[in-house]
C-alpha cells in the first residue's frame, strides 16, 4: 500500500498538499483533505490518536537527544564549579519540558550549551531565561551576536548621537523593538546612564578593548542608552560573549569628542589604538 504522507492529493492546490505533508509528519498518520472531510480513514480514532502521540514523542526524543549531544560538544568550553553542587532536578525537568520541542539545529546548539553551563555551574541559567529562550528563533542568534559586540558589560547599549538604532553595526530600530518584545531590552527609548568620575576621566572596559574618556570640567558622564533586562544580561554571556566591535568603539569615541570629551582606545594588551 502506498504511503500517502508524501503523495500529493490529486485535484488540490499546492498549499493543500503542503498542509497534508506537514500534518502527516507531525500527527503521525496519513492525512489529507479527502480523508478528513469524508472520514474515509481506515483506522479507528484511538489508533490515529496513538499514532499521533508516537509521532510527537518520537520527534521530541530526537530533539532531546540532539540537544544532549550539543551539550557534550560544548562541555570542553565550559568551566565546572564543584562548589555549586548538582544541577537542580526541578530546573532539569523544566529544561526537558521546554527543550523537547526545539527542532532547529541552530537553536539546539544553544540549548545544549545552556545545559552544559547549568550542569557545570548550577545557577548559570534561570528558569525565566529558559522561558525567554523558547520565544527565540535562529535568526535572533545573529541579532544577539551583533548586540554582544556593542554591549557594555554592565548591561547597557550606549547610543551614538542619541539615536535609537545602530544601523551601521547591523541593528535597526525595529530590531531593538524586537529585543524589547522578547524581554531582553527594557521597553524604554529615553533612558540615560550616569557615571560619576571625580578625576574627570572614566574607563569603559568593554570586552577586548577600553575606551578612556575625559572631560576638562565635568565629573558627570550622562549618556543616552538602552538597558538590557535581567534576563537579557543573563542570556547574553551564554549566547554572545564576544569582543567589542572596534568600529563601534571608535564611533562612540567620536560621539564623545563632539560633546567636548577627549578619548583614547586601548586594546586588550594595553596598546593605544586611537586617541583624540
Amino acid at each position: 500500500m502506498a504511503d500517502i504522507r508524501n503523495t500529493p492529493s490529486q485535484g488540490h492546490s499546492q498549499t493543500v498538499n503542503k498542509i497534508t505533508e506537514r500534518l502527516s509528519l507531525f500527527l503521525g498518520g496519513s492525512y489529507s483533505a479527502d480523508t478528513l472531510t469524508r472520514d474515509n480513514s481506515k483506522k479507528p480514532l484511538h489508533e490515529r490518536l496513538y499514532a499521533r502521540i508516537a509521532a510527537v514523542e518520537s520527534r521530541r526524543q530526537r530533539n532531546i537527544e540532539a540537544i544532549a549531544q550539543a551539550a557534550y560538544e560544548s562541555a570542553d568550553e565550559v568551566a565546572s564549579d564543584p562548589d555549586k553542587g548538582q544541577a537542580n532536578e526541578d530546573w532539569l525537568a523544566r529544561f526537558i519540558d521546554l527543550a523537547q520541542d526545539v527542532a532547529s539545529a541552530e537553536m539546539q546548539q544553544v540549548w545544549g550549551h545552556v545545559l552544559a553551563c547549568e550542569i557545570a555551574a548550577p545557577g548559570s541559567a534561570s528558569v525565566q531565561m529558559l522561558d525567554a529562550l523558547t520565544a527565540m528563533v535562529a535568526a535572533d542568534l545573529d541579532l544577539l551576536e551583533k548586540v554582544g559586540r556593542i554591549r557594555f558589560p554592565t548591561g547597557y547599549l550606549l547610543k551614538i548621537s542619541g539615536r535609537n538604532e545602530f544601523e551601521e553595526f547591523g541593528i535597526s530600530e525595529q530590531q531593538i523593538a524586537h529585543l524589547q518584545s522578547l524581554g531582553l531590552v527594557q521597553d524604554a527609548n529615553d533612558l540615560s546612564v550616569t557615571f560619576y568620575a571625580p578625576t574627570k576621566g572614566i574607563t569603559f572596559d568593554f570586552k577586548g578593548a577600553d575606551l578612556i574618556a575625559r572631560h576638562p570640567t565635568s565629573q558627570l558622564f550622562v549618556l543616552p542608552a538602552f538597558r538590557l533586562t535581567g534576563i537579557g544580561n543573563e542570556i547574553m554571556p551564554l549566547v554572545a560573549d564576544l569582543p567589542v566591535d572596534m568600529d563601534y568603539l571608535k564611533a562612540l569615541g567620536q560621539d564623545f569628542k563632539s560633546r567636548g570629551y577627549d578619548y583614547r582606545i586601548r586594546d586588550a594588551t594595553g596598546a593605544l589604538i586611537e586617541f583624540v
